[in-house]
This record gives C-alpha cells, structure tokens and sequence, in this order.
C-alpha cells in the first residue's frame, strides 16, 4: 500500500459523508464524518496499527464461545456449508515476558477501564485496552486475547493469574 493511502482515498470524498459508526444497544447511534477527522492524524493511526502498537481489539459485536479450542469447532451442517466463513485469526508464537496492568473506574459510565501493557519475547510492546463488563472474567479475557492472537496459548494461564489479582485489588467482590 502506498504511504499515503488515507490521502489518496479521500481526494473526491464528500466531507460530510459518514466515516465510522457506533451502535450501542439502548443509544443513540453516534457518528464521524469526514469533516471532522484529519487525515494526516487518520493515517498515522493506521499506520500505528499496522505496526501493531494499537492492536484493534473490540472490533466483534458478540463476544466468542469459551470453548476448548477442539470443541469449538462444531460438525459441519450442510445449510451452512454455503455461507461464507470467518478468516481465521493469527496465532501469537512470541510469549510474553512481562505484564502490567492499570484499571481506572470511569465514573460516567460506572464502568472499570483496564489497560493492558504487554512486553513480548522480541522486545515489542502491546498496549491493549478495554472497558470492561461485570460480568467479564480473567480466564474468559485471557481466553479471548489467545482467540484473537493477541497472547501465546501458554501465556493463557498467566495471564489470566495477573489479571485475577489486578481485579481483587481494584474491583470490589461481586455481592
């Protein structure tokens, strides 16, 4: 891709056509037109994300099964056979050797933000973030960083370890 992607593709845009969207259940649906983005910050966010230094995370409107990585792949029907399927996600090959962790409680929304900062074995870094549920767990969070190839399989249990303390410390115990 050139180096200049986002300026190429947005020469003969209509500003103030819709760019993103986010839906939220029982919100208003709130919008980014092309007018209110700079497409110099825009691609330098891109690029930042090809580098993996904001990792897209969130991006599935519906949270995956937590099941064994065996069981979770059911028995072929054959009406679903001729639906499209998902691209497999990349497997992390490199483990991680240190973690860190901060959680901020988000008084507007009465909700714990959690931000994740990852150190792998080739020295690079992974930031990840994410606003989390009340229900949400540290194994099931951990199991979804593996699903979406953000952390090693064998990580899975350590980090899930970490996070468990990072909650007791921060969120008090469910009633």
């Amino acid at each position: 891709m050139p180096e200049n992607v986002v300026e190429e593709k947005t020469k003969g845009l209509d500003l103030n056509m819709v760019m993103a969207e986010i839906r939220r259940e029982g919100q208003p649906a709130q919008q980014w037109r092309y007018s209110e983005v700079c497409f110099l910050e825009l691609d330098k966010f891109l690029e930042d994300v090809r580098n993996g230094i904001y990792p897209l995370m969130n991006f599935a409107a519906t949270r995956p099964q937590l099941l064994p990585r065996a069981l979770s792949q059911p028995q072929e029907d054959p009406q679903k056979a001729k639906t499209p399927t998902p691209e497999p996600f990349d497997v992390e090959t490199r483990k991680v050797v240190q973690m860190q962790c901060s959680m901020e409680l988000n008084e507007e929304k009465a909700q714990w933000h959690l931000t994740l900062l990852l150190t792998l074995e080739d020295k690079l870094h992974r930031q990840l973030s994410y606003d989390l549920l009340p229900t949400d767990s540290s194994k099931g969070l951990a199991s979804e960083l593996v699903h979406y190839g953000f952390i090693h399989e064998d990580d899975c249990e350590m980090l899930a370890n970490f996070l468990e303390n990072a909650f007791h410390k921060h969120r008090p115990p469910p009633l």
